[in-house]
């Protein structure tokens, strides 16, 4: 049996559609207040729908209202998507790219017999609507890697091409005399396609919000919160991965543990704000010297440790030297007279020709941090397994 859509029950579903959606967005914002992105949706989704209402009273409103402000209300709601991609990237909105099509729309609707020409009015609108769904597409692949922002562009980008392809079936497929899209065969179509559309640019919304906002959770349990380098768990995590690789490509992985020298004492001497910034100078001391590939955490209080891959002992050793000068000197500038910052370091490289675990590098690197501690201030020491003996006193 053929299945006949009515154009009327069609309408009465669109707008169904996107009025739950809209209370769904809207709701979702209401719990994630710093995505105003959800709210550009759903506004676009809202005007949207008001301009479909005005289009269909065309029969009792004027055609000022129902045609040319109807049409120009649809272009500003479709913009307002290019807006929400803006707005979810972080990047500034320029409103008068929202207010080009509205504003063709209205001068075109000043030119005699366009309003109508239902033809005419079809590929204008078209050739309007779809570069909007264009630009969102692109918007939302750039940015953070959040694997809904592919799906989401290929769902823009192919509303755009349903928008410009159905151009040509319409106008072929209209009779003489349409003076509303409403009128042709292809409404009912057109408007299951959008209630559909609709729903799943709501549902991807919804679905970037919910995995941007587990990432920063995720993030943020990877991180410390005062100098915003990785934290403990981050290192170890990433340290593992680092010796499994260096242990099938047969490289050495060196591990540096740093403690810096008398921090109660700044702490109780200075205070603890000072101890704060302290602490937050030897982080970015350790991050402005460090290679791109190593990885450096905050293990705790005052302890840090530096993770190098393809680095043996003795290289991981001038690099701790290297951070103890910088810091150093950086302490040193800052503004509390007396004020003086060192730290010991542990060093230790994996074996090349037996295994070793993380916990065994840590060990090694423990031991040779308390022998440089015994020693003295701004002390290194690489593990005594590895050069017996050795003791390097920054400069």
């Amino acid at each position: 049996m053929a299945i006949t859509l009515d154009p009327a029950t069609m309408f009465i579903g669109l707008m169904a559609s996107t009025f739950a959606a809209v209370l769904l967005l809207l709701w979702t914002y209401v719990l994630n207040r710093h995505e105003r992105s959800l709210l550009w949706v759903a506004v676009a989704f809202l005007l949207s729908s008001i301009s479909i209402l005005a289009m269909a009273g065309r029969e009792t409103l004027p055609k000022w209202v129902s045609i040319e402000l109807g049409v120009a209300v649809l272009l500003t709601g479709i913009g307002l998507v290019w807006v929400a991609a803006r707005t979810f990237n972080g990047m500034p909105t320029r409103p008068w790219i929202v207010a080009i099509g509205p504003a063709i729309w209205l001068m075109a609707c000043r030119i005699p017999g366009f309003v109508d020409d239902f033809d005419a009015r079809m590929i204008l609108s078209a050739l309007l609507i779809a570069p909007y769904y264009g630009l969102a597409a692109i918007e939302f692949r750039r940015g953070d890697r959040l694997k809904t922002r592919i799906i989401t562009s290929v769902v823009l980008l192919g509303q755009s091409a349903f928008v410009l392809v159905r151009v040509p079936l319409v106008i072929l497929d209209s009779p003489a005399g349409t003076a509303s899209f409403a009128d042709s065969s292809w409404f009912s179509i057109s408007a299951l396609e959008s209630a559909i559309f609709v729903q799943v640019v709501s549902f991807l919304m919804i679905s970037l919000t919910k995995e941007r906002v587990e990432n920063r959770l995720r993030a943020a349990a990877l991180t410390d919160a005062l100098t915003g380098l990785p934290n403990r768990r981050a290192f170890f995590d990433w340290a593992e991965a680092a010796i499994a690789r260096g242990a099938r490509n047969g490289s050495p992985v060196a591990a540096i543990v740093f403690d810096l020298d008398r921090f109660k004492d700044i702490n109780d001497r200075f205070g603890h704000p000072v101890g704060d910034a302290v602490i937050q100078t030897f982080a970015a001391a350790a991050r402005h010297r460090l290679r791109a590939g190593d990885f450096v955490a905050r293990l705790g209080g005052e302890e840090f440790a530096v993770a190098l891959p393809d680095t043996t002992g003795a290289e991981a050793c001038l690099v701790a030297l290297q951070v103890n000068q910088a810091f150093e000197a950086a302490v040193a500038a800052m503004a509390p007279g007396g004020l003086s910052g060192t730290a010991c370091a542990g060093v230790a490289q994996t074996p090349v020709t037996t295994a070793c675990t993380l916990e065994d590098l840590i060990i090694a690197a423990d031991r040779a941090l308390y022998e440089a501690k015994n020693i003295g201030r701004g002390q290194v020491r690489l593990s005594e397994t590895q050069a017996p003996r050795l003791r390097v006193r920054a400069a």
